[in-house]
C-alpha cells in the first residue's frame, strides 16, 4: 500500500493528517482481523484433519480386516460386493439436497436412523414435529429428546432438536445436541454456525471464534458472522478489530444497527467526530432510533454543546421507539457513565449475553440474521 502525502507537508516530519492516520490505522485493524481470523481457520482446519484421518485410520483396519476375512471365505461374495459397491458410489454422487421443506427433514432423519425400534422412532419424531408446528415446545421437546435416545448419531435428527432449542432460546440445551452433531459432522456449516453464536453469546470468546472462523469466506455467513466477530471484539475492548469486523458486516448495505455499532465504538475510542459521522448516518437514511439520538446526546454532551444535547433528547422523547435502552437512563431509573456506550454496558454483567442481553432492537436483529441463515 503506498501513502502519498500533499507537496505542502511533505518536507514537514511535524505534521501528519489525521486523515491518513486514521486511514493507515483502520487497514493495520482490517490486516489484524483478517490474521486473526486465519489463525483461528488454520487451527480449527487442523484439529479437523487429525479428527478425519483417526476416524479413517480406524476404518482403513477395519475394512482391511473384513476383506481379507471375506476373500478367504467366499472369494465370489466379495467380487460381486466390490463391483456393487463401485455402482453405489456413482449413483450417490449424482443425487443432491434442494430443498429444505418437511418431508424432506423427516426423510433425512429417517434414513439416518440405524437403530431397532423404527416404529416407535417414527412416532416419537412425528409427534414432535405437530407438536412443535402446534406451539407446544415443552411436550414437542420430550418427544424429540426421546427419539433422541433411540438415535443418538442422527446427526439430522440432532440438529433439529438443536435448532429447535435454539429458537426457543434454550441456549445450553442447544448446544448440547450441537456438539454432538459436532463429533460426527465437524463441516456442517449450521452446527458450526450455531456453536460459535451460542459460544459468542456466553462470553466464550476462544470458542466461539474457533467455531466462526470457519465461515468468514462464506458468501451466506459471511455478513453475520463478521457482525458477532465484532461483538467479540467490542467485549474484549478491541475497539479498532470491532469496527473493521463491524464494516465489514455490513459491507456496501447501510444498516442502522451496524452504523449503530460502528458509531459507539469509535465513541469508546474517543473519536467522537467518526462516532457522530455514523451516527448521523442513520437519521440522514430516515431510521428512528432512540438510542443512536441518545449516544449523540452524550458526544454533544462531552462537547459541552448543549443545545445539540437538547435537540438530540427531543428528537427521543417524540420518537417514543419501544423498547429504547435508553429509555431507564433518560427516566433516572439507572445512572449513566461517559465512560460506556448503551449497546456494551451489559458486557459487565455476571451472566454473559453479549448478543442477547443488551438491547432489544439489536437482540432482534442478530436473531433474524442468524434464523435467516440457517432456513
Amino acid at each position: 500500500m503506498i501513502v502519498v502525502f500533499p507537496p505542502s507537508i511533505r518536507h514537514d516530519e511535524g505534521i501528519v493528517p489525521s486523515y491518513y492516520e486514521d486511514h493507515l490505522l483502520e487497514r493495520v485493524s482490517l490486516l489484524e482481523l483478517q490474521l486473526a481470523q486465519a489463525m483461528e481457520k488454520i487451527g480449527m482446519i487442523s484439529s479437523f484433519f487429525a479428527r478425519e484421518a483417526k476416524e479413517i485410520k480406524k476404518e482403513q483396519k477395519f475394512i482391511r480386516a473384513f476383506s481379507e476375512l471375506l476373500k478367504r471365505e467366499n472369494p465370489l461374495l466379495a467380487q460381486e460386493l466390490n463391483r456393487l459397491s463401485g455402482e453405489k458410489i456413482v449413483e450417490a454422487a449424482g443425487k443432491t439436497e434442494t430443498s429444505g421443506s418437511e418431508q424432506q427433514i423427516q426423510g433425512r432423519i429417517f434414513a439416518a436412523h440405524n437403530k431397532p425400534n423404527s416404529e416407535l422412532f417414527s412416532h416419537l419424531l412425528k409427534e414432535g414435529i405437530r407438536l412443535l408446528k402446534n406451539g407446544e415446545e415443552k411436550q414437542s421437546f420430550q418427544m424429540l429428546e426421546r427419539a433422541a435416545l433411540l438415535s443418538p448419531e442422527n446427526v439430522p435428527l440432532l440438529v433439529f432438536t438443536a435448532e429447535n432449542f435454539y429458537r426457543a432460546d434454550k441456549f445450553e440445551e442447544s448446544k448440547s445436541y450441537l456438539e454432538r452433531a459436532f463429533d460426527s459432522e465437524p463441516d456442517n456449516e449450521k452446527v458450526l454456525l450455531l456453536l460459535g453464536a451460542i459460544y459468542a453469546d456466553a462470553g466464550d470468546i476462544g470458542n466461539g471464534r474457533k467455531f466462526l472462523s470457519v465461515l468468514v469466506n462464506n458468501e451466506k455467513t459471511f455478513g453475520l458472522v463478521h457482525a458477532v466477530w465484532g461483538v467479540m471484539a467490542a467485549f474484549e475492548e478491541n475497539w479498532s478489530e470491532a469496527i473493521a469486523a463491524f464494516k465489514l458486516a455490513s459491507g456496501d448495505k447501510e444498516m442502522p444497527e451496524l452504523n449503530y455499532l460502528i458509531g459507539c465504538a469509535y465513541f469508546q475510542l474517543g473519536n467522537y467526530a467518526s462516532a457522530l459521522d455514523f451516527l448521523q448516518k442513520i437519521e440522514s437514511a430516515g431510521v428512528k432510533y432512540s438510542d443512536s439520538h441518545f449516544m449523540k446526546s452524550v458526544i454533544y454532551k462531552i462537547e459541552n454543546d448543549s443545545e445539540a444535547e437538547k435537540k438530540e433528547l427531543q428528537i427521543i422523547s417524540e420518537t417514543k421507539e419501544p423498547g429504547a435502552q435508553c429509555v431507564d437512563y433518560l427516566s433516572g431509573k439507572k445512572q449513566f457513565d461517559l465512560t460506556t456506550a448503551l449497546p456494551f454496558r451489559h458486557f459487565r454483567q455476571s451472566k454473559k449475553q453479549l448478543l442477547t442481553g443488551g438491547a432489544p432492537r439489536l437482540n432482534k436483529f442478530f436473531r433474524e440474521r442468524i434464523f435467516k441463515v440457517i432456513e
